[in-house]
């Protein structure tokens, strides 16, 4: 026989009724909830995911939507299957390009909500298009969070990052360093974060008396080939910047590679953000922008779950924040 809640209270010295609200993310002091977690954790101890579900009239599944599974989602997914387990959730995964079109997307979100297959649906890193999904789910009371998308803050909870204090950190680092010239690459300009990059670039540079010179900012899509372009481009001017920032890791790897194989490494200051596991392990190893990829996946399902459960309400936003790792690359 497995362990039971109640042994799971005898051995931390609460009541099972204290137990049973960890288990379904109904508030308690964080020490307790911790407490509580850490014997679970030590007993491994596993939620019956059936008999609550039947017991709660919910699947015991919690889905989450996602354009792809690269390096970045993968780390917070991580988060996300971490915490979804404490509440004995298992978590339905659904991938939708965002090359997508509007009815493949209404599509899998129909699958899964209507009838419901999940208790709760987080959308990561939805664009324009899912606006229309979002606001009739929000108008059905399905519990719904969104991750790392503001656009949509005023309407669903949502955990996001602060990229825009994350960017101006980078930005002003390098100025600091002397750079005068500092070349950016862009995100993907249907994602919000990508815009609260630029405006960080931009108002590092503006503090520091620059102006931000249109031929130093490129476009880019979060993917390394997009940093590889960027980087061509950069060393084919007349004038090439100095330091170049790019919007995420995977770019900015893009950029050392060209750097790399022009025999063009320590010309030029790199910096990314995101601080994905590759960052550290490039030569030369990355500076980026960090912030905790896991703990970003286990709140967004903290906040789930206290919806399902009706612990929570009201909309809220919860925002992480961001710092600046310094490595080899600048």
């Amino acid at each position: 026989m497995g362990v039971t809640i109640q042994e799971i209270a005898d051995k931390t010295g609460v009541s099972k009724a204290t137990v049973s609200r960890v288990l379904n993310g109904l508030a308690v002091k964080y020490e307790t909830e911790q407490k509580v977690k850490a014997m679970m954790e030590k007993l491994q101890y596993r939620p019956h995911r059936f008999a609550r579900g039947l017991a709660n009239r919910q699947t015991g599944f919690l889905g989450v939507l996602t354009p792809s599974l690269n390096p970045f989602v993968a780390a917070i997914m991580t988060g996300m299957e971490q915490e979804a387990r404490k509440f004995g959730k298992l978590l339905t995964l659904g991938v939708i390009p965002f090359e997508a079109k509007a009815d493949e997307e209404r599509e899998v979100v129909h699958t899964i909500t209507e009838p419901p297959v999940v208790d709760g649906l987080l959308f990561f890193l939805p664009t324009e298009q899912s606006e229309n999904l979002i606001r009739n789910l929000i108008r059905k009371k399905f519990p719904l969070v969104v991750c790392c998308e503001r656009r949509f803050e005023h309407l669903a909870s949502s955990v996001v990052i602060d990229n825009f204090d994350g960017a101006k950190q980078a930005t002003q680092y390098l100025i600091q360093k002397g750079h005068k010239r500092i070349g950016f690459v862009m995100g993907r300009p249907d994602l919000s974060d990508s815009t609260e990059r630029f405006e960080g670039y931009k108002r590092a540079l503006a503090e520091a008396g620059l102006a931000v010179d249109p031929s130093l900012v490129l476009p880019g899509h979060y993917m390394v080939k997009s940093g590889e372009e960027a980087g061509e481009q950069f060393l084919a001017m007349s004038h090439p910047p100095t330091a170049v920032f790019a919007a995420n890791d995977a770019m900015a790897v893009g950029v050392l590679k060209v750097l790399h194989n022009r025999k063009k490494v320590g010309t030029m200051d790199v910096v990314g953000f995101d601080d994905i596991e590759m960052a550290s392990l490039v030569s030369p190893a990355l500076t980026t922008v960090s912030y905790d990829l896991h703990e970003l996946g286990r709140q967004a399902i903290h906040k789930l779950v206290r919806l399902v459960t009706g612990e929570e309400k009201n909309r809220s936003v919860l925002q992480l924040k961001a710092s600046l790792v310094v490595r080899e690359s600048a």
